[in-house]
């Protein structure tokens, strides 16, 4: 994914010698029946302050995704988490600042010719078939393939195990064996698949309805998880019920802003969830009594880097 990312813009580059006079040419395409002009000389930096901060907003959604936290939970050594947060945090700069540059330069240099009816989501595949012979081509397209069954198989794997530990066991069947419980956990990625092989090929459920419901879960799990996991990692008077009401509160402020102030104020509905969820669990937190010192105690040990465990 990340030789793919960083080979198109690269080869763009080379390849075509494009400068300055390239990113100013004035196009136009139709979307949705209507005539779109752009002069990317003159509009590049011309974005809302809604959009501006909504696509910052993006970022907190991090904090809250599950097929994400768990690899950080994953982990056998406490010294390699700074390792792997580097690591990480290397990889989203590179791999955004790539797709940024590929949108920059498709739209430079395709300017409207290779997408009909300025499909801009296809410029990848369009720069790979433009730049690439077709066996390298080919290679390049399935990256695309490659980081949807990253995401999906990290999710479904996540929601297999959420079920099975969390639900299954403790509530309905605390005696069950580990092979019983392997087998409930490949049934419940088989329901969710199967449940999401219906969504995706339902009517109405094009590209932009996932990508729409994409961006619903991934505002519902940074708003309701993100504050109070951020908090309980950094703060030491983060209390049980305070970490329910921020969950609780930023699903909730979520919601709403998403059915009823989402389309008027043009702003994602992550940000406002998790402001929300953030100062219920600080206000709650405050209100409840103390962690107990056996609390304060995991706490300290969990958060003392000279600890190696």
């Amino acid at each position: 994914m990340l030789a793919a990312l960083l080979a198109v813009p690269i080869v763009l580059l080379i390849a075509k010698n494009l400068d300055y006079s390239s990113f100013n040419v004035v196009y136009s395409y139709v979307e949705n029946g209507e005539t779109v002009q752009c002069n990317f000389g003159t509009s590049l930096f011309g974005a809302s302050w809604q959009d501006i901060v909504s696509g910052l907003a993006w970022g907190l959604g991090y904090f809250g995704m599950p097929h994400i936290i768990v690899r950080f939970m994953s982990i056998k050594k406490s010294s390699m988490v700074k390792k792997s947060a580097t690591v990480a945090i290397v990889w989203v700069v590179i791999a955004l600042s790539a797709a940024v540059g590929i949108a920059i330069l498709g739209r430079a240099y395709i300017a409207g010719e290779l997408l009909p009816d300025g499909n801009q989501k296809l410029v990848f595949v369009a720069l790979a078939r433009d730049l690439f012979p077709g066996f390298i081509a080919g290679i390049l397209l399935a990256a695309i393939i490659a980081a949807s069954m990253s995401t999906a198989d990290s999710q479904l794997l996540v929601a297999s195990s959420s079920f099975t530990s969390d639900i299954y066991k403790p509530v309905f069947r605390k005696k069950a064996s580990d092979k019983e419980v392997v087998w409930v956990g490949r049934i419940a990625i088989l329901v969710v698949a199967v449940v999401a092989y219906f969504i995706a090929s339902a009517k109405g459920s094009g590209a932009q309805a996932i990508m729409d419901m994409v961006e619903n879960a991934w505002g519902g799990f940074g708003a309701s998880f993100g504050p109070a996991i951020i908090l309980s990692l950094f703060w030491k008077r983060m209390t049980y019920k305070g970490a329910v009401a921020g969950i609780t509160v930023g699903a909730l402020a979520d919601i709403a802003w998403l059915i009823w102030l989402s389309e008027s104020t043009g702003v994602y509905e992550l940000l406002p969830g998790f402001i929300a969820g953030g100062v219920a669990c600080v206000i709650v937190s405050l209100i409840d009594k103390k962690p107990s010192d056996d609390i304060v105690a995991l706490f300290d040990r969990a958060t003392d880097k000279a600890i190696d465990d």
